[in-house]
Formats: structure tokens, sequence, C-alpha cells
């Protein structure tokens, strides 16, 4: 490549094999893992019905869950002013996922945002709308959500380059180079982004922090109503921590929707084992 570029893909090439090294020297890959694994989980807290299916309703969700990791692996590149930018893509896009979808009507309220014809929601414009919301508005009473969302703004000031510290230009180079305090400064940003989009998404939907053998009802078939497995709910109370946890499940407890399908599930047969060996036939099947 002839390209006049410092900033050229074989120092990238380079920087990410430090990375690599730094990581695996660190223990922080297994982190990283567990937070993206995490809030993989809470693409899943999402319902999917006959109604919403494939309208866009799931799309803010799965755009943030991509920026995390476009995120991640432009860190690993050493292109960390980018990684952060990706870091705000993120956690804009993932607020988005429960602001179109918090009256559980987001297949058609935002139809004109997909298709590009409206503007995406300012912050200021989001929190006005979630704090409307019963679960919010109980959640708030005991923890200032509204505090934390406002402390990742700095976030703003990798797009808008807000100085040296900013900048591209975190090392001593003024290329791509791999640097331990700029990975760690990601890592920090990467870890509230998901702590926090987790959060919201359990107010919203808290059937994810319930613990049940839906396996007995529904075998390995299980419809996507927002229930998790008992080991991802535990993954998301190990994340958001016991404290916050334990007050989202009171919050599920007096959520009417929450109620509703956890006696609907209580009412059906438990499956025979006839019955689940003909689901995995059937999987395979097909």
């Amino acid at each position: 490549m002839l390209f006049p570029f410092i900033y050229h893909p074989d120092k990238s090439l380079a920087v990410l094999e430090e990375s690599k090294r730094f990581l695996e020297e660190s223990c922080l890959e297994v982190e990283i893992s567990e937070l993206a694994w995490t809030y993989h989980d809470v693409g899943d807290l999402i319902p999917q019905t006959s109604e919403n299916f494939s309208s866009g309703h799931f799309f803010p969700w799965a755009e943030s869950y991509d920026e995390l990791q476009i995120s991640c692996n432009l860190c690993l590149f050493g292109f960390y002013k980018q990684a952060m930018v990706s870091l705000r893509s993120g956690l804009e896009v993932g607020l988005l996922s429960v602001y179109w979808n918090l009256n559980d009507d987001g297949h058609q309220v935002m139809r004109q945002w997909l298709r590009s014809n409206e503007d995406t929601p300012r912050m200021a414009e989001i929190w006005k709308k979630l704090i409307q919301h019963r679960n919010f508005q109980q959640f708030s009473k005991c923890h200032d959500l509204q505090s934390r969302l406002l402390s990742l703004r700095y976030l703003h000031n990798y797009a808008h380059t807000r100085g040296h510290i900013f900048s591209n230009r975190v090392g001593l180079s003024n290329f791509q180079t791999f640097e331990e305090t700029a990975f760690r400064k990601w890592l920090s940003g990467f870890r509230e982004v998901i702590e926090v989009l987790s959060i919201c998404h359990l107010v919203k939907y808290p059937i994810g922090t319930v613990r049940y053998d839906y396996d007995a009802k529904f075998g390995i078939d299980t419809p996507s109503f927002g229930g998790l497995d008992s080991y991802r709910v535990d993954r998301l109370e190990k994340l958001i921590g016991a404290s916050i946890f334990g007050f989202i499940v009171e919050i599920g407890q007096a959520d009417s929707q929450v109620q509703e399908i956890l006696e609907w599930v209580n009412n059906l047969p438990d499956m025979s084992d006839e019955q689940r060996e003909q689901q995995i036939i059937d999987t395979e099947d097909g």
C-alpha cells in the first residue's frame, strides 16, 4: 500500500498482538467475554410475538450489540478514540431499544425512524419518556439512574474531540500503538455502558429477574416472552449487583405483565419425556 498515511493497517496488526498478550496476562479477556455474553442475554428480554416479529422493534438492541462488538475490535487494534465513539453509539441506540418499546408498541411507533425519516431522539427526550413509566419511577426512588446516564456524557467528548485528552494522540507516537491506560479506560466505559443498558432493559422487562424452570414447561423450545434460563439470570445479577437486582425483583413482583406471564406458565402442564424426545427429533429433522 502506497497511501501517505501514518495510521497504517500493518501497525494495527502489531497492536493487536500486544493487545492479545495483555488480555492473556491480565486475565481481562474473561471479564470482557462475560460482559459481552451478559449483554447478549439482554437481547432475549425483548419479546418476539406474532404481532411484532420482523417488525424492526428488535433493531435498536441488535445495532447496539453490533456497536459494542465494533468498539472492542477498534480497541484491540489501537483505535482508542474511535472505540469510545462506538461505545457512545452503543449506549444511545441501546437506550432506544427501551425508549421505542417502552409501551410495547415499538413495532408501530418506530416505523418512521427505522426508515430514516425521523431524527434519533436525544438523551433528554429519552429520559423524559422513560421516567413516565411506572417501573422507572419506582426504580428511581432508590437508585439515581439518570445520574449514571449523565455520567456517560464524557463519551461525547471523543466524538467531538474535546482537546488533547479526547484525541487520537493518547500515546507518545502519532500512530496507533498499544496503550494500557487507554485500554483500561475503554474497558471501564465498556463495563458501565453494558451495566446501565442491562439495568434499563431489566427495569422495563423485569421478567428477566425471575428464576424459573422453563424447560419443565417448554423443553428446548421456550417462547420468546422475555424469560431467561437461571444461569443467565445469575449472570445479570452478578453484573448489576445484588442490591439493584433485588430492587428490580420487587418491581417485577408488582408488574402486571410479569404476573400474567407467570400465571400462564404455571398453568401449563409439564412436558413429558416423550414430548421432549419428539422436540429433539423435530429439531434435527428441521
